[in-house]
């Protein structure tokens, strides 16, 4: 098997694995308000909350394919195949993942996600979405640069290219996990993003 398609398999189980364990985090999340909150006549009303997502996995898992196995193995080559020095693969590999990257993987996992508004049509969905994820982005690129940059001087100073996409599959387990929860519990100012 070529590289990129371990790259792709590795990616599938990391994303699945990662949506898989924030879906838990959300779950947890759920019971707890859901016994602080009113009274518990409203309790016994709300909608039980689902052990695991199928539907929700089964995006990550593609997601994982199309952007571990293809968006990050071609970044990682271009800045190595581009620039001699450690600060300029760093600044390639932020430039394009912190960004695009993760602009790209919060909007496929928000535009994925299971229960789209009443009679919302793909178009409006697509909008509410890209909406939601530019009001969170901000955020997202602030703990992005808080993981990523120090990583990637450690991956080109030191991990050889052949080692490289274990190594980041190791980060990008816990990366994707905070990713997918933000994807499913918005946290920005996503009020103005209402359409209809």
């Amino acid at each position: 098997m070529s590289a990129i398609g371990t790259d792709a398999l590795a990616s599938v189980a990391i994303f699945a694995t990662g949506d898989l364990v924030a879906q838990q985090m959300e779950r947890r999340l759920q019971i707890a308000r859901r016994w602080i909150g009113p009274l518990s006549a409203d309790r016994a009303v709300a909608a039980p909350v689902p052990l695991v997502q199928p539907r929700r996995i089964a995006s990550a898992a593609g997601l994982g394919f199309v952007y571990g196995g293809f968006m990050l193995p071609s970044v990682y080559q271009l800045a190595e195949g581009l620039f001699p020095g450690v600060l300029a693969k760093v600044i390639v590999s932020c430039s394009l993942l912190s960004t695009l990257g993760n602009y790209f993987s919060l909007l496929w996992r928000r535009y994925a996600q299971p229960s789209p508004q009443p009679g919302e049509g793909l178009a409006c969905r697509l909008s509410r979405c890209c909406c939601t994820v530019t009001a969170e982005m901000p955020s997202v690129l602030s703990a992005d640069l808080r993981v990523w940059p120090a990583y990637d001087v450690i991956t080109f100073a030191v991990i050889p290219p052949l080692v490289r996409p274990f190594a980041t599959a190791f980060v990008s387990t816990a990366w994707h996990t905070y990713m997918a929860y933000r994807a499913a519990v918005p946290q920005g100012d996503t009020e103005h993003c209402k359409i209809g």
